[in-house]
C-alpha cells in the first residue's frame, strides 16, 4: 500500500488551482498593478543569465516573425511580434510533449489519487518507495557504467535516461508502470486539475550524480527551478566510496526546497525533504526552486542533538560539518523527470502551451531583446500571475537601467529605480523565501537614496536606511539557511552581510554593525573547502625548523629552514601543473577574484584548483594538518605573552589561498619596474608565503631576479628589507596586519603560494577571546572611511578598540581627526586636532617603520600650531623648540623611510615635496629663516624626483615655495639691517 503525505509550502501565493474566471480576474488585476506601478514610477544574488536553455528553433521562429512585419506600424509590429513568439513557444512545447521522451509512456487514463488531502498542496512524498531496490540498483549501475566508459566518473555529472537504455533493460517496465500508476495520478491530484482534455507526458528524464571525493559539493543539482509544469524526483541511492567510523552517518539523498525556508530559520533541517530512501518519490511544481543534495541518514537526529551546542547558531555548526563530510563519502544518484500536458483533441492548430511554460520561456526569450526586454517580461507576468520570478527579473532589469553609466536624465533613472522597487516588493509578497529578492530590493533602495541625493531631493533618511537594513537582513537570514546546509558557498552571504553592515554604520547602529561583521568574519572562516585544523588530533607532527626575523626587539616574521620544507618537490610539481592548466584554459582571462591586478601578475585561487583536482585537494589537506597548522601554532604560541595577539582558541582554517605568478619580463615590457604588489595588509590572521621556484642565485639557468617580500617593519634596522623563503618549498610567515609588499621581480618567473589563515569559532567561547576582532577592526576601518565625518570617527574609534595593536587603526583615526573644518574655532575642534596628534603618535609608536604615519604626524603638528595661533591658543602649545624638534624629526624620518621603500620598489607615494614645504613654512613661522630656506630649496628636487614638475599641482607647489623663499629673504634682510643699526 502506497501512502501519500502532502506538505504545504509557506508561500504567500494565490491558490494553486483556480477557475478560469478567477484566473482571468487575477490577470486583469495584475495588468492594472503593472500599469499603475509604472505611473507611480513615471549583480551577487543576481538572477541567472537564463533559467533554461531556449531552443534555437524558438529564437529563429520568433525572429523571423518579427522580420516579417517590418513594414507595419509600431503597434502592428509589437502585436505581431508577441503573437509570433507565443506561437513559437506553443510549437516548441508541442514538439517537446510529442517527441522529446517517446520511449516513456504518456498518461493513458486521467485519474487522481483520492488518498491525498483535498487542500491544495505544493509538494507530495510517497511512502515507502516508488521503485524496487533491484530497479534502483539497475539504473544506478547503468549510469555508473556510462560514466566509467567515458573515464569521467567524478564531479557533478548528468546523463539523459535514454542513453542508459539497452535491449533487455528490465528496469524500464517497472519505471513505466510507476509513471502511469503513481506519478501521473499523483501529479493530477495535486496540480493538474484544470487540464481535463490533456494528458501528462514526460519531456525530460535525466540522471544526476555527485559526491564521493574530497571537497565534493553537497548538491547534485543547482538550486533553481525547472522547465515544464511538474518535477518528479526519484532517489536512486548511493555507491559508498569509503566507510565512515560512524556507520549511522550513512549517505542518503534529499531535496532542499526553498519554499520551506521560513520554518528553517529556526530548524535548519526543516527545509530538507528527506533523507529519502532509494526509490522514494517527491513530486513538486516545476516553478519551485529546489536542489537535490546528499545528506547523512540521521540528519534530524544530528539537528536535534545540536540544539544545545554553543556553535549551532553560527554558520560553522555540527549539522553543516556532518553534511559536508557525508557528501565526500559516497556517489549519489537521482532521477529527475519533467512533466507537462499535451492536448488529446484533434485540432488543426497547435494548442496553447500551459501558462507557466509560456511565462518561463518568455523570460528566457526576453534576454535576447535588449530594449524590448521589459515588454516581454511584462507579458510573461500577465500570462502567469503566480510566478514571482517575472517580477524579480523586471526588478533586476529596471535596476540595471537605473544604474547605467550612460548619460541618462536623473528623472528617467529615478523612474526606473522606482519601477524596480515596485516589482521587487511584489516579488517579495509572492515569494518571501527567495534570498535574491530582498537583496535586490535592498540594493534598489540604496540606489534610490543615492539618486535623491544627486537630484537635491534630500539625503538618506533614517526610514529609508531602515528599509535597506530590513531587506538585507531578511536576505541574509534566508541565505544563511542555504549556507548552513551546504547548498551554497558563502560568497553571496558575505556580500549581503557586508552591505548590511555598511547600512547599519550609516544609521549609526555600530553595535549591530559589529554583530553583522562578526557573521561576515565567520563567513571567511568557512570560505575554503580545505580542511580546518583538527584540534582533536594530538599526534606529534614533523614541522619545519623556523626562526624569527626581528626588527630590533620586535618579532616581525618567521622563516623556515632545514631539510623538512613545507612543500616537497612532488607537491610543488603538482600545484604548478594545476596552475599552468588553469591559466591555459583561461586564455588570458582573469582568474582571480581580487581586483588589485597588474601587468605581469597572474593569480588563481587554490580552491579553484582543488575543485577540479581531488588529488591536489587531498594533498593540500594533509600538508595543512601535518605542517602548516602546527607550525603556526608553535611559532606564534608565545605572542600573547609578548604583547601581541595569542593564537585563537578555535581551529585554524584557510581564509583564502592564491597561487601568484610574477612575470618580470612581461611587467617590464609594460613599463613597470617589475612584477610586484604594493604595500598592504592581508585578510585573516596569518599569512604563509611558500616559494615554488628558485631565485637566480640558486638556479642560474631558470631562476628569476629581484622578487621577494618587502617587510616594512625591517626598514627601522640595518637588515635587508626584502626577504625570500630560505629555499624552494620553504615559507615566510607573518601576521596579516604586518604591512608588506611584493618586491618587483625584474626578470623571469617567480611562483609562490600564499595561504591566509583565520580561525573557526571556539567550541567554548570565553569573554576575553574575540575570534574575529582583528578582521572586525579591519572591516570597520574600511567601512568607516566611506561614512560622513561624525559617523566615520565613531567607526574608526570602535575599530581601534577591537584591535588596538594594529597601527592602521590609529593611523586612519588620526588622519580623519585632522580633516575637520579649519575655520571652526570651537573647543571641540581644538580637542579633535590635539587627539589627532596623539593618535598619530601612537600609530608611529606601534609601527615605527610606517613613513605615512610620520608624514601625517608632522602635518598634524603643523596644523595644531597654525590653528592655535589663529584661535589664540598659543599658550596651550608645547614649547616652540620642542614642537620644531619633533616636527623636523617626524618629517625627516618619513622621508628616510620612504626612500627605503622606494629603493625596494615599494614606495607609499606620499608627497615628499609637501614635507619640505611644510617644514620650510614652520621654520619661517618660528623665524628660523636659514633653516626654512634649507628645506624650501629641497622642494623642487623632490618634485622632479616624483616626475611631477610639469603637472598643475606641482606648479602650485613651486609658486608657494617661491613666495615663501621671497618672504624669508626679505625678513632675513630686515634682520641684517637691524643688526647693523
Amino acid at each position: 500500500m502506497v501512502r501519500y503525505v502532502p506538505i504545504t509550502m509557506r508561500r504567500n501565493s494565490s491558490k494553486l488551482i483556480t477557475t478560469r474566471c478567477e484566473r482571468t480576474l487575477t490577470m486583469v488585476s495584475f495588468a492594472l498593478a503593472l500599469f499603475f506601478g509604472n505611473l507611480l514610477c513615471c549583480y551577487a544574488f543576481a538572477p541567472l543569465a537564463v533559467e533554461g536553455t531556449i531552443k534555437p528553433t524558438l529564437l529563429r521562429v520568433a525572429t523571423e516573425g518579427t522580420m516579417d512585419v517590418q513594414k507595419g506600424t509600431d503597434t502592428e509590429k509589437k502585436e505581431l511580434s508577441y503573437a509570433s513568439i507565443l506561437k513559437a513557444i506553443d510549437e516548441s512545447h508541442h514538439n517537446d510533449a510529442t517527441q522529446a521522451c517517446t520511449y516513456l509512456p504518456d498518461e493513458t487514463q486521467i485519474q487522481a489519487i483520492d488518498a491525498v488531502d483535498a487542500k491544495p498542496a505544493e509538494l507530495y512524498q510517497s511512502h515507502p518507495t516508488l521503485l524496487k531496490e533491484e530497479t534502483v540498483h539497475a539504473i544506478r549501475s547503468a549510469a555508473r557504467n556510462y560514466f566509467e566508459q567515458r573515464g569521467d566518473n567524478w564531479g557533478l555529472q548528468d546523463v539523459a535516461l535514454d542513453e542508459l537504455l539497452s535491449e533487455g533493460s528490465e528496469w524500464k517496465k517497472e519505471l513505466d508502470d510507476a509513471l502511469t500508476k503513481v506519478v501521473y495520478p499523483l501529479s493530477r491530484s495535486g496540480f493538474i486539475k484544470d487540464h481535463p482534455n490533456s494528458s501528462l507526458t514526460v519531456t525530460s528524464a535525466t540522471v544526476f550524480v555527485g559526491g564521493g571525493y574530497p571537497g565534493a559539493a553537497v548538491t547534485t543539482t543547482a538550486l533553481e527551478r525547472d522547465s515544464g509544469m511538474i518535477t518528479a524526483h526519484i532517489d536512486l541511492g548511493t555507491d559508498e566510496i569509503y566507510d565512515e567510523a560512524n556507520q549511522q552517518n550513512k549517505a542518503m539523498g534529499g531535496l532542499f526546497m526553498e519554499s520551506l525556508v521560513n520554518d528553517a530559520l529556526v530548524d535548519t533541517a526543516s527545509a530538507v525533504v528527506g533523507p529519502l530512501t532509494p526509490g522514494q518519490l517527491v513530486v513538486h511544481r516545476s516553478m519551485e526552486r529546489t536542489a537535490a543534495m546528499i545528506l547523512p541518514s540521521n540528519l534530524h537526529e544530528i539537528e536535534a542533538e545540536s540544539k544545545e551546542h554553543s556553535k549551532q547558531s553560527g554558520l560553522d555548526n555540527p549539522t553543516r560539518t556532518k553534511i559536508l563530510k557525508t557528501a565526500e563519502t559516497a556517489r549519489h544518484y537521482c532521477l529527475r523527470l519533467t512533466l507537462t500536458v499535451k492536448n488529446n483533441e484533434n485540432q488543426e492548430e497547435i494548442a496553447e502551451a500551459p501558462a507557466e511554460e509560456r511565462s518561463y520561456m518568455l523570460r528566457s526569450f526576453a534576454r535576447f531583446r535588449g530594449d524590448d526586454r521589459v515588454r516581454y517580461l511584462t507579458l510573461a507576468g500577465i500570462i502567469d500571475v503566480d510566478d514571482y520570478e517575472n517580477h524579480l527579473w523586471l526588478g533586476f532589469d529596471y535596476s540595471a537601467r537605473a544604474n547605467t553609466e550612460d548619460e541618462v536624465d536623473i528623472s528617467q533613472r529615478m523612474s526606473a529605480i522606482n519601477k524596480a522597487i515596485f516589482h521587487l516588493q511584489k516579488a517579495a509578497e509572492l515569494c518571501p523565501t527567495d534570498a535574491r529578492v530582498p537583496f535586490q530590493l535592498g540594493n534598489a533602495f540604496v540606489a534610490r537614496n543615492s539618486m535623491m541625493d544627486q537630484a537635491g531631493e534630500g539625503t538618506e533618511q533614517y526610514a529609508d536606511l531602515s528599509e535597506v537594513a530590513d531587506a538585507l537582513q531578511r536576505s541574509s537570514q534566508l541565505e544563511t539557511v542555504a549556507v548552513k546546509l551546504g547548498i551554497h558557498d558563502i560568497n553571496d552571504l558575505a556580500i549581503c552581510l557586508n552591505g548590511l553592515a555598511i547600512t547599519l554604520c550609516k544609521m549609526g547602529e555600530f553595535d549591530s554593525a559589529v554583530d553583522v561583521i562578526s557573521r561576515w568574519g565567520e563567513c571567511g572562516s568557512i570560505r575554503s573547502s580545505l580542511e580546518p585544523e583538527d584540534l582533536a588530533s594530538h599526534e606529534p607532527k614533523s614541522i619545519p625548523k623556523f626562526e624569527w626575523i626581528k626588527a630590533g626587539e620586535r618579532d616581525v616574521a618567521i622563516t623556515t629552514y632545514g631539510d623538512t620544507a613545507v612543500f616537497d618537490e612532488d607537491d610543488i610539481a603538482l600545484i604548478r601543473a594545476a596552475a599552468d592548466k588553469r591559466f591555459a584554459q583561461a586564455s588570458g582571462a582573469q582568474t582571480s577574484r581580487y581586483t588589485m591586478q597588474y601587468e605581469g601578475n597572474r593569480e588563481v585561487h587554490l580552491d579553484d584548483l582543488c575543485k577540479n583536482d581531488p588529488a591536489l585537494k587531498e594533498r593540500m589537506d594533509n600538508i595543512l594538518q601535518e605542517k602548516i597548522y602546527p607550525l603556526v601554532r608553535e611559532a606564534f604560541k608565545d605572542q600573547g605573552d609578548n604583547g601581541g595577539h595569542p593564537p585563537p582558541l578555535g581551529a585554524l582554517s584557510v581564509y583564502d589561498s592564491i597561487f601568484v605568478r610574477y612575470n618580470g619580463d612581461v611587467a617590464r615590457k609594460a613599463g613597470r619596474i617589475g612584477a610586484s604588489q604594493p604595500l598592504h595588509q592581508d585578510g585573516g590572521m596569518y599569512s604563509v608565503n611558500i616559494a615554488l621556484n628558485a631565485h637566480k642565485d640558486d638556479d642560474p639557468v631558470n631562476g628569476f631576479t629581484g622578487g621577494g617580500t618587502f617587510v616594512e617593519a625591517l626598514s627601522v634596522g640595518d637588515d635587508e628589507t626584502v626577504r625570500r623563503p630560505a629555499s624552494t618549498g620553504h615559507a615566510l610567515l607573518h601576521r596579516t596586519t604586518q604591512r608588506h609588499a611584493g618586491a618587483p621581480t625584474t626578470s623571469g618567473i617567480r611562483d609562490i603560494l600564499v595561504i591566509f589563515l583565520t580561525a573557526r569559532r571556539p567550541e567554548t567561547p570565553i569573554n576575553n577571546e574575540y575570534t574575529y576582532g582583528i578582521e572586525t577592526a579591519m572591516r570597520l576601518q574600511t567601512m568607516a572611511k566611506e561614512l560622513p565625518r561624525e559617523q566615520c570617527l565613531r567607526g574608526l574609534e570602535l575599530a581601534r578598540s577591537y584591535d588596538p595593536l594594529n597601527s592602521e587603526m590609529s593611523y586612519w583615526l588620526g588622519v580623519h581627526l585632522l580633516q575637520g573644518d579649519p575655520n571652526d574655532p570651537s573647543d571641540e575642534r581644538w580637542e579633535e586636532i590635539c587627539r589627532g596628534v596623539e593618535t598619530l603618535e601612537a600609530a608611529a609608536e606601534l609601527n615605527p617603520a610606517d613613513a605615512r604615519a610620520f608624514y601625517h604626524l608632522g602635518m598634524a603638528i603643523s596644523t595644531r600650531h597654525k590653528y592655535a595661533m589663529r584661535t589664540k591658543r598659543a599658550h596651550l602649545l608645547p614649547p616652540a623648540a620642542d614642537a620644531a624638534s619633533r616636527m623636523i624629526e617626524t618629517f625627516e624620518e618619513a622621508i628616510r623611510l620612504e626612500k627605503i621603500c622606494e629603493e625596494a620598489g615599494c614606495k607609499n607615494g606620499f608627497n615628499v615635496a609637501a614635507s619640505y614645504l611644510t617644514l620650510g613654512e614652520f621654520m619661517a613661522r618660528l623665524r628660523n629663516f636659514d633653516k626654512a630656506m634649507e628645506y624650501l630649496s629641497l622642494v623642487e628636487s623632490a618634485l622632479a624626483s616624483a616626475g611631477g614638475l610639469d603637472t598643475p599641482w606641482a606648479g602650485g607647489f613651486l609658486e608657494e615655495m617661491n613666495r615663501m623663499k621671497s618672504y624669508c629673504e626679505t625678513e632675513t634682510a630686515k634682520l641684517s639691517e637691524n643688526a647693523v643699526v
